[in-house]
């Protein structure tokens, strides 16, 4: 008798590289876990910088150069994801496992179609 295998569901509006980001697409954002950790560090650490521009009164390139050297720190320091590049190219932080900000390695893998099946937008 033959093996009966689901249908892959990349034709599904959920389907993103092999993953199912079902419920994130239902509700943008809400778990805040789910989101890239290299882009979240960014983020606090640009925040932290323009505190600091903003409390000791920096210049416009003063703040550049200083956020050149963060960059450069924090890219030397994000040893722990699993991927920082796009089909071996030098994109930091753009990843190939990111899909806007989330980290599409936290979505459950896509087991083909499903209940929860909508065909894609065009």
């Amino acid at each position: 008798m033959a093996t009966i295998s689901k249908m892959p569901g990349h034709m599904c509006r959920f389907y993103k590289k092999g993953r199912c980001l079902y419920d994130e697409l239902l509700n943008p954002g809400y778990n805040a876990e789910l989101r890239c950790k290299i882009l979240v560090g960014l983020e606090d650490e640009y925040d932290k910088l323009l505190r600091q521009a903003e409390t000791f009164k920096l210049s416009a390139e003063v703040v550049s150069e200083l956020w050149d050297l963060r960059i450069a720190e924090h890219r030397a320091s994000t040893g722990g994801c699993h991927k920082n590049a796009l089909q071996g190219e030098d994109t930091y932080p753009l990843c190939s496992d990111g899909y806007e900000d989330i980290c599409l390695l936290e979505f459950p893998r896509c087991e083909g179609i499903c209940d929860k099946f909508m065909p894609t937008e065009d």
